[in-house]
Order: C-alpha cells, then sequence, then structure tokens
C-alpha cells in the first residue's frame, strides 16, 4: 500500500510493475477508430478508459496525416497529465500539433472548445528536453500533419507518457508518478518557459506519516505498510526518537551513563556501554558495539603525569564472540597485556579519521613471550586526537519557497512564479544545486467576448490516390473555433483535384482452365491434359506466370477380365451401360425426381460379375425437394432472427404431399430433413406452433411409417441410421412443444401410425401418468383395441434428497409415443428371435439423472406360441450388445398371462418385448380368413350361385321382374362374399385394399337397393301399374345405378381416404366416411318399411301373394350370410352398422 510521500530517486521502483504490464495494456487501449476528430485522416488512434500509458510517435504516426486522441473519461471528475520527451534531432515545428477541445462537428470539420498547446510543448526547443502539460476538456489530441518545407524529411521521434488522475482521492500510485513529473517539470521551468502542470489534486513534499505500532515502515520517500524494519533503520529511529535501539524491540539496552574521563589532561576517553537482552535464536538484533567511546579533556598536562589509559580498546559483539569461543578452546583467558620489557614496538600513527574538525589516529602493537618469560602488561592499542585546527566546508542552503505570485493575466493563459534564497556556502563548500525560481502556467477565467471561427492553413495536397491512370488528390483545413457564441467557419474544408500518372501497366493473366480431355485409355494407365490462354499483358505489364497445358494420368487401374465386366442391361425402363465390377454406374432420376439413380457391379462368390439392385436414395421427388428447399430458406432466416411467413403452410403442404405416399427412398430422408429443419424453426422465441401445425407434424411423422413405405425404409437404412434421427425427431419435438405448454395441459394425438401424448406437470404431482387416456373420442381402431399401457409414478422425479433443489414452481414435460409398425420396418429378427410388440417410447424433459422410481410398461404380444419374453429398450451408446441399438440393460421382464408381458424399467427409452419363436409357427402377418368366415362365405355363395342356376335352366318359364331382381341380387352378395375372402388378405397393398373397400360399399349398397327394388316391383304389381319395359330399366337403375353413385360422390370428396385400413379392406370408423353406408342402407330400409304399411293400409297385400314370399324368401337367404360371416372384421361392422 502506497502513500503520497517527498519525491526520491526510488520511486521508479514501486510503479515498475505497472510498467512492465503497460505494453500489454496498449496493445489493447489502442484501436484503429473513428476517434473524435477528422477522419481525413491516413490512420488515427482513439484510447479510452485508460489511466496510464505511453507510445512513440515511430508507431503511433507511420504516415501523414495521422492524429492521436486521448478521451478523458469523465472532464469533472478527471483532470489528465500529459509528458512529452522531445526529440534530439529532426524536428520540423510546423508537423506536430497539440489542443485539446469539447467537440469535433463532422459536417462542418469544426472543433468546439479549441484550446491549443503548442506554445507549451513546444516540441522543437531543445532547451528543455522535456515538456508537461494539464488538460481538463473531453479530448486531448495530437495530430502529425504535412510539412509545409519539401526539403525537410519529417522525421521526428519522440516519446508521449499519459496520465489520468481523478480530482477527488486519487489513487496513491497516481500521485506519485505526478509529484514526480511536478519536481521535474517545476525545476526545469523558467520565465520563458513556464510549467504546464498548474494544479495536482495531490499532496507532494508533506512530511511523512509517523510509523504505526504494526511494524510499518518509511523509506526514501515511500510508506509501506506491513513490513519489517532491518535492525539499523530501527536503531536511527529509536536514536531519532531518543530511544535505546531496540528498546521496543526486544533487542539492545539503552545506552548507560558516560563514564570518568581517563585523564584529566592532555586528551581523554570516556566509554559507555550497553547490554542485548534478545535470545540466542534473536541474536541477529544485536548488530553494533557493546561499549563506544568520545574524546574528553583535551586541554594540554603541564606538570602533570601523563596516564596511557586513553588508549584502551572497545569492545564489540563480534570480539565478545571470539572472546567466547576461546574461552572454550583453551579453558583459560589470555592477557592483553604486554610487559613493556619483552612487546614489540609501536606501528606507524594512522591516517586521521577526519580531514577536518576534530579526528583520531590510532597505532597498535602486538606481545611476543614464551613459555619462561614474564607476560606482557601494557595496552595493545594507542588513540590520539588529530586536524583539531581545521575547519571543515559549509555546503550552501536553500531556504524555504515564497508562496506563488498572482496569475500574470486576469484572463485567459498565464504564469506564476515563486522564488528561494541560498544561503551561501564557507570554508570552500559547493553552492546551492537547483533553480532559484520556478514558473507555472495559470488560467483564472475565460476571457470575454465572441470570437468567429477562423479556418486554419490549407495542408498540402496529398498524394495522388492512384499510382497510374486517372485519380484524385486532396488537401483539408480545420476551423479553430468558434469560441463564446461566435459564428462557425464559412466556407469548405475539403478540396480535391485530378491527377493523371500515365497508363497502368497490365499483367497478363490466365483464363479458366479447359475440361480434361478424356483420358487416353479406359483403364491399364492413360493421360489426359488441359489447356488455358493468357490475356495479355498491355502497357509494358508482366507475361503470365505458369504452364500454359497441365498432363496427368488417369485410369491406372488394371483392365478386368471378360468375366469382371457387367454387360448392358435394361432395368428399370433405364439402359444401364457396361460396368466394371466394383464400380457404380450412375443415371439420372426419372423426370418427376431430382438426382441420380446408383446401381453396382458385384462380383459373385465364382467371381462372376453381376448387376445389384438399382437404389434410389438419391433420388428426391420434386414436390418433396421444393417442400425442402422452402424449409431451409426458413430456417436461414430463423437462425438470423428474422420472422418468415409461411411455415404453417409448409408443414401443410408436407402432410399433404406425403399422405400421398412417396416414390423414391430419397423422400423419406428428405421428409426426415423437412422435419428437422421445422423443429429447429420451432425453438425458436419468435415463432410459436398453433395447433394446426403440430397436428401437421404429427401426421407427417405418421405417413413416414405407412406401409407401402416399408421397402423403401429397408433401402434408406443402408445409407445411415434414419430410424434412429426418427426417434431423435420425436424427442426433439416433445421437447420444443413441451416448452410452450401451460402446466397440467395435455397433448394427444392419435394417427394411423402412431399416438404421442405430452403431458407436463408439476415435479410435485399427486396423479401418476398413464397412457393411454381414458375416454378419449379421436383413438383410432388399433389404438383403441390396444392393450399396450405405461405408467409414469407421481414421484418418479423426487428423490428426497435432502440437497435437491426442487419445488412447487418445478415443472417436467413427458413425452409418450406408441409406433404401431415401426418394429416391423426395424425388421429385427434373428434366426428364432423377433419383436413380439409395438414400440413405445417414453421420454421426460428435462431429463433427469436417476429415475426414483421405476417406469412400467405393459405389452401386448403380436405372436401367440412364443417364448423367453425379454424387455428391450434402445441404446445407442451399448456398442456391445449383441442386438445393435438394442439393449436388455436397465429393464426386467414380468409376465403376466400368454398374451402380455409387464416390463419394469430403471431407465427413459424405447422400448419393446424380443422373443423367441417357435420353429413350428407361422411367421407371416398375413391374416387368413378364419374356417367360420370361408365356410359361411362358401356356403352362402354356393347357394346363391344353385339358385341362378335353377333359374336360368328354367328361365322361359319363369321370367318376370320379379326373377331378373332376384338374379341381380344374388349376383351382389356373391361378389361381396368373395371381395370379403380376398380384403382379409391385401391389407398391405393400400391401393388394392382401398379398391377392395370401395367395391364391398358398392355391393352392399346394392343388396339393400335390390331389396328396396323387389318391395317397389311388388308394390307396383299389387296397384297394377307394371306394364311396359321402361319400368325394368328404373329397376337396374335403382339397383346399380344408385349405389354406383353413392360411392363415386364418397370417393370425390374423401379422395378415397378412408377406403381401407390397416387392419382391414373396408370403411374406416374415423372421419364420418362410414355414414356414406350407413345412411343410405338406413333409408333402404325406411323405404320398404313405409310400402309395407302402405300396401297393408289398402289391404292389397296377402301372405299368400307372391310379392310377400318374394321379400321374405330374400330375407331367408341374406339372414344367414351375414350370421355365419359375423367373425370378419369388415362384415361384422357391416352387420352392426345395418
Amino acid at each position: 500500500k502506497l502513500c503520497c510521500a517527498a519525491p526520491s530517486s526510488r520511486l521508479w521502483i514501486t510503479v515498475l510493475p505497472f510498467l512492465c504490464v503497460l505494453p500489454l495494456l496498449l496493445i489493447r487501449c489502442w484501436c484503429l477508430a473513428a476517434p473524435s476528430g477528422p477522419e481525413s485522416d491516413s490512420c488515427s488512434t482513439l484510447v479510452q478508459n485508460r489511466f496510464f500509458g505511453f507510445f512513440l510517435s515511430s508507431s503511433v504516426f507511420p504516415s501523414v496525416p495521422c492524429s492521436w486522441t486521448l478521451q478523458n473519461p469523465d472532464p469533472r471528475r478527471y483532470t489528465v497529465f500529459v509528458k512529452v520527451t522531445k526529440p534530439t534531432q529532426d524536428c520540423v515545428s510546423s508537423q506536430l500539433r497539440t489542443f485539446q477541445y469539447d467537440s469535433f462537428l463532422e459536417t462542418t470539420r469544426t472543433y468546439l472548445g479549441m484550446e491549443s498547446f503548442d506554445e507549451v510543448v513546444k516540441l522543437c526547443d531543445t532547451s528543455a528536453p522535456v515538456a508537461f502539460l494539464e488538460a481538463g476538456k473531453q479530448f486531448l489530441q495530437m495530430r502529425k500533419g504535412q510539412t509545409s518545407s519539401p526539403t525537410s524529411s519529417g522525421e521526428l521521434d519522440f516519446k508521449t507518457e499519459f496520465l489520468v488522475v481523478g480530482k477527488r482521492n486519487p489513487s496513491m500510485a497516481a500521485c506519485q508518478m505526478l509529484c514526480q513529473w511536478l519536481e521535474d517539470c517545476l525545476g526545469s521551468s523558467t520565465s520563458r518557459r513556464p510549467c504546464g502542470i498548474m494544479q495536482t489534486p495531490c499532496l507532494c513534499w508533506d512530511p511523512p506519516p509517523l510509523l504505526s505500532e504494526g511494524g510499518s515502515c518509511y523509506h526514501n520517500g515511500v510508506y509501506l505498510d506491513n513490513c519489517l524494519p532491518d535492525v539499523k533503520e530501527r536503531e536511527k529511529d529509536a536514536e531519532r526518537n531518543g530511544r535505546g535501539a531496540g528498546g521496543a524491540l526486544g533487542g539492545w539496552s539503552p545506552w548507560g551513563q558516560w563514564a570518568q574521563c581517563s585523564s584529566e589532561c592532555g586528551g581523554g576517553i570516556q566509554t559507555r556501554t550497553r547490554s542485548c537482552q534478545a535470545f540466542s535464536d534473536d541474536a541477529y538484533l544485536c548488530e553494533g558495539v557493546v561499549e563506544e567511546g568520545r574524546p574528553c579533556n583535551p586541554q594540554s598536562c603541564i606538570g602533570k603525569g601523563r596516564s596511557l589509559s586513553r588508549s584502551q580498546s572497545l569492545r564489540s559483539v563480534d570480539s565478545r564472540k571470539r572472546d567466547d569461543v576461546e574461552k572454550a578452546r583453551g579453558g583459560q583467558l589470555s592477557p592483553q597485556t604486554v610487559d613493556s620489557a619483552s612487546g614489540e614496538e609501536w606501528s606507524a600513527w594512522s591516517v586521521c579519521s577526519a580531514t577536518c574538525g576534530e579526528g583520531w589516529q590510532s597505532r597498535t602493537r602486538f606481545c611476543v613471550s614464551s613459555s619462561y618469560s614474564t607476560q606482557c602488561s601494557g595496552p595493545l592499542r594507542e588513540q590520539r586526537p588529530c586536524n583539531n585546527s581545521a575547519v571543515c566546508p559549509v555546503h550552501g542552503a536553500w531556504d524555504e519557497w515564497s508562496p506563488w505570485s498572482l496569475c500574470s493575466s486576469t484572463c485567459g493563459r498565464g504564469y506564476r512564479s515563486r522564488t528561494r534564497t541560498c544561503t551561501p556556502p564557507q570554508f570552500g563548500g559547493d553552492p546551492c544545486d537547483g533553480p532559484e525560481k520556478q514558473t507555472k502556467f495559470c488560467n483564472i477565467a475565460v476571457c470575454p467576448g465572441m470570437m468567429d471561427g477562423v479556418w486554419n492553413e490549407w495542408s498540402s495536397w496529398s498524394s495522388c490516390s492512384a499510382s497510374c491512370s486517372n485519380g484524385t488528390m486532396q488537401r483539408t483545413r480545420e476551423c479553430n473555433g468558434p469560441s463564446y457564441g461566435g459564428s462557425e467557419c464559412r466556407g469548405e474544408w475539403l478540396e480535391r483535384v485530378d491527377c493523371f500518372l500515365g497508363e497502368c501497366p497490365v499483367d497478363g493473366h490466365w483464363q479458366p482452365w479447359s475440361l480434361w480431355s478424356g483420358c487416353s485409355k479406359t483403364c491399364g494407365g492413360g493421360s489426359h491434359q488441359r489447356s488455358r490462354m493468357c490475356y495479355g499483358p498491355f502497357f509494358g505489364g508482366q507475361l503470365c506466370p505458369g504452364e500454359r497445358e497441365e498432363v496427368r494420368f488417369c485410369n491406372e487401374k488394371r483392365c478386368p477380365e471378360p468375366h469382371e465386366i457387367c454387360g448392358e442391361d435394361n432395368f428399370s425402363n433405364v439402359v444401364w451401360k457396361t460396368t466394371p465390377a466394383g464400380d457404380t454406374a450412375a443415371m439420372r432420376c426419372p423426370p418427376n425426381a431430382m438426382g441420380l439413380i446408383l446401381r453396382r457391379c458385384s462380383l459373385d462368390e465364382e467371381g462372376i460379375a453381376y448387376w445389384e439392385n438399382p437404389t434410389f436414395m438419391k433420388c428426391i421427388s420434386n414436390d418433396y425437394r421444393s417442400i425442402q428447399t422452402l424449409t431451409r430458406e426458413h430456417l436461414s432466416k430463423a437462425q438470423r432472427g428474422l420472422v418468415g411467413d409461411g411455415v404453417s403452410e409448409i408443414i401443410t403442404r408436407l402432410r399433404v404431399t406425403s399422405s400421398d405416399g412417396t416414390s423414391y427412398s430419397g423422400d423419406l430422408l428428405a421428409m426426415l430433413d423437412v422435419l428437422r429443419n421445422m423443429t429447429e424453426i420451432f425453438r425458436r422465441a419468435y415463432y410459436s406452433p398453433s395447433s394446426a401445425d403440430m397436428r401437421n407434424f404429427v401426421q407427417s411423422v405418421s405417413n413416414l411409417l405407412m406401409e407401402e413405405n416399408r421397402e423403401r425404409w429397408e433401402e434408406a437404412q443402408l445409407l445411415g441410421p434414419n430410424v434412429k434421427e426418427l426417434l431423435r425427431l420425436v424427442e426433439d419435438f416433445v421437447d420444443v412443444i413441451g416448452l410452450r405448454m401451460k402446466d397440467f395441459q395435455d397433448l394427444y394425438e392419435v394417427t394411423d401410425n402412431l399416438v404421442l401424448s405430452i403431458h407436463k406437470r408439476p415435479v410435485v404431482s399427486h396423479a401418476d401418468i398413464t397412457f393411454p387416456m381414458k375416454g378419449w373420442r379421436g383413438m383410432v381402431d388399433w389404438a383403441r383395441s390396444s392393450e399396450d399401457r405405461v405408467t409414469i409414478p407421481k414421484n418418479i422425479l423426487s428423490t428426497g434428497q435432502p440437497g435437491e433443489n426442487l419445488d412447487d414452481t418445478s415443472t417436467f414435460v413427458t413425452g409418450i409415443v406408441l409406433y404401431r409398425n415401426l418394429g416391423s420396418i426395424l425388421a429385427l429378427q434373428r434366426n428364432s428371435t423377433i419383436l413380439n410388440s409395438k414400440l413405445l417410447s417414453v421420454t421426460i424433459k428435462p431429463t433427469p439423472a436417476l429415475l426414483s422410481a421405476p417406469l412400467v410398461v405393459e405389452f401386448s404380444h403380436l405372436y401367440n406360441g412364443t417364448t423367453n419374453q425379454t424387455c428391450i429398450s434402445w441404446d445407442e451408446s451399448d456398442s456391445s450388445s449383441l442386438l445393435g441399438s438394442w439393449s436388455t440393460r436397465g429393464c426386467r421382464a414380468v409376465l403376466l398371462d400368454s398374451l402380455r408381458t409387464k416390463c419394469v424399467c430403471e431407465r427413459l427409452s424405447t422400448f419393446a418385448i424380443l422373443a423367441r419363436l417357435n420353429p413350428d409357427t407361422n411367421m407371416d402377418k398375413t391374416q387368413l380368413p378364419s374356417v367360420t368366415l370361408i365356410v359361411g362365405c362358401g356356403v352362402s355363395s354356393l347357394t346363391l350361385l344353385l339358385l341362378i342356376i335353377i333359374y336360368v335352366s328354367v328361365w322361359r318359364y319363369i321370367r318376370s321382374e320379379r326373377s331378373v331382381i332376384l338374379i341381380n341380387f344374388c349376383l351382389s352378395i356373391i361378389s361381396s362374399n368373395a371381395l370379403i375372402l380376398i380384403g382379409q388378405t391385401q391389407t398391405r397393398n393400400k391401393i388394392f385394399c382401398t379398391l377392395i373397400a370401395a367395391f364391398l360399399h358398392f355391393f352392399f349398397l346394392s343388396s339393400f337397393c335390390w331389396v328396396l327394388t323387389e318391395a317397389w316391383q311388388s308394390y307396383m304389381a299389387v296397384t297394377g301399374r307394371l306394364r311396359n319395359r321402361i319400368i325394368r330399366k328404373r329397376f337396374l337403375c335403382l339397383g346399380w345405378g344408385l349405389p354406383a353413385l353413392v360411392v363415386a360422390i364418397s370417393v370425390g370428396f374423401t379422395k378415397a381416404k378412408g377406403y381401407g385400413t390397416p387392419s382391414y379392406c373396408w370403411l374406416s370408423l374415423e372421419g364420418g366416411l362410414l355414414y356414406a353406408f350407413v345412411g343410405p342402407a338406413a333409408a333402404v330400409v325406411l323405404g320398404i318399411t313405409v310400402e309395407l304399411l302402405f300396401c297393408h293400409c289398402h289391404g292389397a297385400l296377402h301372405p299368400t301373394q307372391r310379392g310377400t314370399s318374394g321379400v321374405f324368401g330374400m330375407k331367408i337367404l341374406v339372414g344367414p350370410h351375414y350370421i355365419e360371416a359375423r367373425k370378419s372384421g369388415a362384415i361384422q361392422t357391416y352387420y352392426h352398422s345395418t
């Protein structure tokens, strides 16, 4: 911790670490930006938010014009101080300008509140190598401009340092540096060169603070906290404070009183002693002498005896220690005196210890004795005073500075000065060192009066903007002012003139390479080449570098043998050309698609080449390509934060297009890409998907899984793990939709191929989540009859740990997806192992690290007679599994009965049942008609056929309208029976199943209409209105025409949607299409009832009459037929509907 104190030579040691990292700070703070000044400079530097720094002119002013601008963070709180070290040579006074200003108007090139510092800096004045200045406005700028003298090089190298100091509570380090600058500034100031620092917020040259009791130190003008002063410093401080050395520190004891003088005259010695009070471990605290002496009684001895006791030596700590060692060695102390008879001669007197005033000389001798001689007596060392008459020189000393004088100007810039007097030296002493007078600038107030802006001189013309051909030169000038409400400068600040330096030379440049020529050989190594043309050169330019032609080898593989080549083949209406084995031939896709059809030529086990089946993975239909392009455009806008309209239209178009199926396997990949991009668009905050968007998205995913796409899925699986991408896609969709849902909100979407359920619940829930939802009315047949169940415990996310960060406001999103036929697309069958259930996915967002309660999933078996039921889950991270991405970890199976299995799982994933198939179990999922249905339909058809044969054989006897009606009725029933039996085996073929459902609709309605026709015929026969053939034609129109019209209208309105389902070839129960059969059938029954009532009211109908027998007989024929065929799904629906 540094406090501001008197400047000293060791000041920079404290600031040195700050200066070491300064270049790194400057690298970051200097940026080529638009400063608050003219932008016409070729280079400019703006320094912001920095409080100290320096730069060299060679790095900041590499060219002209250049500017360097320092921005004051807040002129009300900070003051800028600058130190400029002037160049030693090659200085041009008009090249550098230094000024401060408040702001700069770019439109008029005007500096507001501009104040120049050129008279303060005086860059080329070598009498003062350093200049200091003080700035208090918003910006301080140094500008290097063009020189007016063409012969001058204009090269100057100077150094600039700046310091931004707070006006209140400045930092200690800043004050240290500023005080040093102020000392240097005032020391070099004269009346013609006043100091540029007018005032400082720091207190300089105050007495140092007292040392605190905490062991603080004051060294060389710097106040340091928490330091341990050395012994010498403490001795000096102790003596300075009038205490013994170490008195307060536990070292030396205070000095004792001076002893009596050793001689009464002729110069004696007085001594005093002290003792070390430190322990042996702290002996380092006692450095110095134990005893010290001083001369006394220097008067001459006349008639008195002279004592030699003044020559006794003084003991020290070192001699005391050495004596102790010698004691330990010898056992006794050697005497320190000598006998005068046996001692050696005294040495010569030493040089006087002082050249002036009072000093001392000394001499010594040694004791030479033997074991038989007497011991030496007398002192070993003598001292005497010397040079008592010489007088020491006294150096000159400065008196205190006088107060600063008043400012020389009452407004504007002036200067103040102060002086001091020197006490002259004496006896040859040195004169006073330093200036006698100090001067600094002052600025009391702003001078009143308006000053209009004045243009400065034009700068010199810049160099031509082009080194050749047409260019421009320009020059600029700047407005000085205005001030105090004056007007701005009038005129232009920029002038331009054209310049021309001759045509520019144009080097030659190469044109693009031509295409590679055909290889000279098809195999065995050939070559092909390409060339390019050189354009130019012009006006003395350079030629094109490089070669004109380039040759490279091609077709270096060996030529195949004849049996290793696939011959020309016409397959899938495409002519495949001859291709060697190992290569892949490519042909364009059909006109309705884009991309390539690939077909590989391979070798069989005997080494004979053969064609593999072509793959359409690279073919994408034009409709899907258009949707894919639009989706990518919207995603690009979404990534840039732009709102794009038409997202709902795209997802709707995808749903409609995908419902018609796909033509190529590439269409599946394109749909996956579109749905993935749609998920990213939904994830953006600015777009909120509507309910229709979510339904269309789910329906598009369902369309991907349609049964007719099975073969294309198998082909697409060869390109990559596309089913994995589908599972990730659905999981991401659950995450995105869950973020937009409100608490306690559910989303339930049911389609022909999947059921999606999304629930948003608080973490602290009071009920379990079950799937499927009870009472849901939108269920399709396969989902309604499915016995697959999921139970998610209410405490699945609550671990009960004390550090768990869960509260009442936390929510989680649960997504459950039941796939109808995704398992058949995956086709996980190895030997006798099969998938024995539908696939069911469970997702929770945010994904928990650990489930506190197990997940319970119940599956119904797809196949009977299977054993070893095993619960499996989708795990892409388990590379050691023999089932690919399926794993048995984290789940255990509980067999409920022979048709159901329960899985208890400790993880979230996609689950299914894996089972072992018995050898005699039929794996074909094509459901054959039941025996009851076959027998019932067969007996009914044979009976009706026998009836037709009988009628035909006796036709000449029974020919009548009633017979015609009966034969047509039998034909409709026989056709219905045949379609029912065929339709049970064609559920996978959607087109054929749709046709069967439409014809069944037609023949069923025909059966009812022929019954109505017979009732109509009976009524007309009773009433006597049946007279000609026109009536028979009306019967045919009613029996066959009316059903055909109803079916045509239904197909036209629904576009055949609902004709045929994945389970049976009959009308779907969803969407209201079933009413196209129930409505007309009910109308027919009502019509028959009305006719019977009408005939009964007229009394014309008798039980023995022919009409009654005809209708009654038809009922007998129809009834057993439907009762026997009741187990068929389609007939059961028909029977219940009727």
